[in-house]
């Protein structure tokens, strides 16, 4: 699917209204917002893209292992805590993007990644299905 095609079919679905209304809580404006999610779904289409470093990238430990740690604590057991670890991988992509071709501070950029990331994977899952 074509990178652009990906980025609007996501800004007009629910995933995406629902994502950038989570942005807009978090104290975002709309155009900014909107900004934001084109590059974490431009972020997310290139790493699903990436056929040299398999699934999760060449360093994907850091963000797979925080977010697999996170869910075990959490008592969300082993398999729910895998699928958060992979959705860890994704969020790091999409902050790394963020600070890259946004300019936005890193610890603003994982704030956003955290908040769009899951509205992301879910849209993904439904449209690569």
């Amino acid at each position: 699917m074509d990178v652009q095609e990906l980025v609007s079919d996501f800004l007009s679905s629910e995933h995406g209204q629902q994502a950038l209304a989570s942005l807009n809580a978090q104290g975002i404006d709309g155009d900014s917002a909107q900004q934001y999610l084109g590059v974490a779904a431009e972020a997310a289409h290139a790493h699903t893209e990436e056929q040299t470093s398999g699934l999760m990238g060449d360093h994907p430990g850091k963000s797979f292992f925080a977010a697999f740690a996170a869910g075990l604590v959490h008592g969300d057991g082993f398999l729910k805590s895998l699928v958060d670890g992979g959705e860890g991988v994704i969020s790091g992509k999409v902050a790394e993007a963020l600070a890259e071709r946004a300019g936005v501070d890193p610890s603003t950029a994982s704030t956003i990644a955290a908040a769009a990331t899951p509205y992301l994977v879910s849209f993904l899952r439904e449209k690569l299905a």
